[in-house]
């Protein structure tokens, strides 16, 4: 379903993802953790195209939406100029795809066959605005648009963006609100809603999409203690439903229950990827250790 390879993001000198590579397949359940400044919700925003990768690959169903990544694709190396000096140098096949992917060696006029295979690797790139479609988003702080109804929130991408007629859109948007508690305040203002009033909406909203994976960003984090129970309650029941599903979340026990598998960050790096009662119990690194020791 998803498949991020050796992902890199830069923002100026700062490199917050450092050859980060994670897969998720359907119907799975990935739980995103780690400590502040972790690299979490910039991996999450890649995925979802808010953020463009500075190197590094990102396929969803088998399709690739980034810009190719021409050091991560050997049978285009093998056919470069600099990979052939490089054999006639005495290397070997290892040595020379090593030296050139490490100095960053390849030039803009590789040769024509290189040229034509990037170009066919480019030409197979998933629409961004397709996969937009295809993968919902479910923020921090909601991003419900205040000057909209509930309803009004709930129908506007699928009337925009999938064409869906206002009937179908509403009809849909009422089932999906029923599912989450919050049918009786489809006509009221996101302003009048609690925290988790809104985060319930705004799962509600992106499922309005239908989309093949949500992707959710601390949703409980902007809560109140007291709220964020509601909110975890309706993404278990999304959970249990087969949607695949990747959540950056500072909730270890809700992880825990939920995930397939934890992905443990720290410093843009993926230091651990275990089913979650291997991470809890007998976590592999000092790293997660002491991460775990401060937070369960």
């Amino acid at each position: 379903m998803i498949e991020v390879k050796n992902l890199y993001k830069n923002f100026g000198k700062l490199q917050v993802l450092k050859g980060v590579s994670l897969s998720v397949a359907q119907g799975e359940v990935v739980s995103i953790i780690g400590p502040s400044g972790s690299g979490k919700s910039t991996l999450l925003r890649s995925i979802n195209l808010l953020e463009k990768p500075t190197y590094g690959e990102i396929y969803v169903s088998g399709r690739l939406i980034t810009e190719p990544d021409i050091y991560l694709h050997f049978d285009i190396i093998r056919k470069t100029h600099t990979y052939s000096c490089l054999l006639a140098g005495g290397d070997d096949d290892g040595t020379a795809i090593r030296k050139i992917k490490e100095g960053d060696l390849l030039g803009k006029h590789e040769g024509a066959e290189p040229a034509a295979m990037l170009k066919a690797l480019r030409d197979s790139m998933e629409d961004a605005y397709e996969v937009r479609k295809k993968v919902g988003m479910v923020f921090q702080h909601f991003n419900l648009f205040p000057h909209k109804t509930v309803l009004e929130n709930m129908i506007y991408a699928p009337t925009t963006v999938l064409k869906q007629t206002r009937e179908a859109a509403e009809t849909r948007a009422r089932e999906l609100l029923s599912s989450v508690g919050m049918l009786d305040k489809i006509d009221v203002y996101p302003g009048t809603l609690s925290g988790g009033q809104k985060q319930r909406v705004a799962i509600a909203r992106a499922l309005c999409m239908q989309p093949d994976c949500v992707l959710f960003d601390e949703p409980t984090s902007a809560l109140d203690p007291e709220m964020v129970k509601e909110v975890l309650d309706v993404i278990k029941r999304l959970a249990g439903s087969g949607m695949t599903m990747v959540l950056v979340t500072h909730e270890m026990g809700f992880a825990r229950e939920v995930s397939d598998r934890i992905c443990f960050l720290d410093e843009g790096r993926v230091i651990e990827d275990a089913p979650p009662d291997v991470f809890f119990s007998t976590p592999k690194s000092d790293r997660a250790k002491t991460f775990l020791e401060k937070v369960l």
